[in-house]
């Protein structure tokens, strides 16, 4: 067994690049269903294309704001919030095999 294989895998890093390519692939789905580019994307968010670039490459740590500000410039949601009544059967456990 090397090194790498001892190293225990990790569910939070794991949970954080799962959503960072969920939100990454939901902005491409967008940006394909209303035939917008990357670089039209840039410049209506007024940041260079390679930054666009970079949080689409499924990798980046979005930040509250620039997710806000992209559902306002594309006009649709990217990432939702789980709302609703925290109780029994109500729930699921991040991770669970099991939804409740």
């Amino acid at each position: 067994m090397n090194e790498l294989e001892k190293v225990a895998p990790d569910p939070t890093i794991h949970k954080f690049i799962g959503t960072s390519f969920d939100i990454s692939d939901r902005i491409h789905e967008v940006l394909e269903a209303k035939g917008i580019s990357q670089k039209d994307l840039a410049e209506m968010l007024g940041k260079k294309e390679s930054q666009v670039s970079k949080w689409l490459s499924g990798t980046h740590n979005f930040t509250i704001k620039t997710l806000a500000l992209l559902e306002v410039k594309l006009g649709v949601p990217i990432f939702s919030v789980a709302n609703g009544e925290i109780g029994a059967g109500k729930i699921s456990e991040v991770g669970a095999e099991a939804v409740v």
